[in-house]
């Protein structure tokens, strides 16, 4: 199997200080629990499973937990099928991990609340609106995955990079960049994946596995959404009803990527979409063209994320979504030439503001 030492390229915006905490944190725990957010995407799952590999290789005995399945493109990677649902409150370990998520919330009530005090909690992360909600928070905002700062990580604990982790890592990069088309994907990312490459990443297996393969499920679910796809000014959006999803056989955690299936509107500037949940809330996926912020939408509704992509869950049924949701949507885009604002929604914005 091939292995490298890889020293990462990519700049971090934490301390030196919370990388060296983090790693001691690492190389004193043997029984660390990693968990993935709900709805997981390819930068949680590869991340974790990345990591999994490393904490292997000098004698841990990590477990891996996730609320909901993981999705099909990324359940080919090394270690997908140790990955469980849940853990009891007395499960044996001495450390608890959680992998790209802002707040605590996004643990999807694996991480139980018995464990403060008792087990160090180490976050790793890259949103913008992390919390810092962990013992130690080994968060940098600037970079374009979780990926990144796991990446150096991994390498602050001298650990040989193999093409198995690397594949997982190339996961996490190429689904967060939407295959490096994201405007965070800087120079230093390329040279990133790069080195992932050289190391024996299988980037060609990811872009097929991964990015270019669609379920049917999803793409009946996507004719759904753009059938029901609508269009004011620089604002698209489209609304998926229960009873569609019901019909379709789609579970609430599917979400179906509809996100960033809307990010390639040509003419808008901002994208939303609401997908029904059967325990009476709407899921909402945000994206944004660069220059455009959906992260402070998505935290005034209680959510979190990035500037160009973002999501919460709003109560009530997809009219009271899009009625709490588009308007500051509208709002946003407002605050950009050519755009303007009615009195109504002027003064909405100030209230809005004031909590930003």
């Amino acid at each position: 199997m091939t292995t490298t030492s890889m020293t990462t390229t990519m700049t971090s915006s934490f301390p030196a200080e919370i990388l060296h905490r983090a790693a001691a944190l690492l190389e004193q725990r043997r029984r660390p629990l990693l968990i993935s957010h709900p709805r997981p995407d390819g930068d949680t799952i590869g991340c974790a499973l990345a990591l999994r590999l490393a904490l292997l290789q000098i004698g841990s005995q990590p477990l891996l937990a996730c609320v909901h399945p993981i999705p099909e493109n990324v359940a080919y990677l090394p270690g997908a099928e140790t990955y469980v649902s849940d853990v009891p409150e007395d499960v044996d370990i001495d450390l608890v991990i959680a992998v790209d998520m802002s707040d605590l919330s996004r643990t999807g009530g694996i991480y139980k609340d018995a464990w403060c005090g008792k087990f160090p909690l180490l976050v790793i992360d890259h949103h913008a609106t992390n919390t810092a909600f962990g013992d130690v928070n080994l968060v940098d905002p600037d970079a374009a995955a979780t990926a990144l700062p796991l990446a150096a990580l991994i390498d602050a604990l001298g650990i040989p990079l193999t093409g198995d982790m690397a594949t997982c890592l190339l996961a996490a990069v190429l689904t967060d960049t939407r295959g490096l088309r994201t405007s965070n994907t800087t120079p230093e990312v390329l040279r990133f994946v790069g080195q992932l490459i050289e190391a024996g990443g299988d980037y060609a297996g990811v872009m097929e596995k991964t990015l270019d393969s669609i379920p049917y499920r999803q793409m009946r679910g996507w004719a759904v959404a753009l059938d029901r796809l609508q269009l004011d000014g620089q604002l698209a959006w489209a609304t998926f009803p229960l009873a569609e999803k019901i019909a379709l056989g789609i579970e609430d955690h599917d979400d179906l990527d509809l996100g960033n299936l809307l990010s390639r509107v040509a003419e808008a500037k901002v994208m939303a979409t609401f997908l029904e949940m059967r325990d009476g809330t709407v899921k909402v996926s945000l994206r944004s063209r660069p220059g455009y912020n959906v992260a402070w939408i998505a935290k005034v509704l209680e959510g979190g994320g990035h500037h160009q992509a973002a999501g919460c869950s709003v109560t009530g049924d997809l009219d009271a979504a899009q009625a709490r949701v588009l308007p500051l949507a509208r709002q946003e885009l407002a605050q950009h030439p050519g755009e303007g604002l009615g009195a109504a929604d002027s003064a909405t914005f100030a209230r809005v503001s004031a909590r930003r």
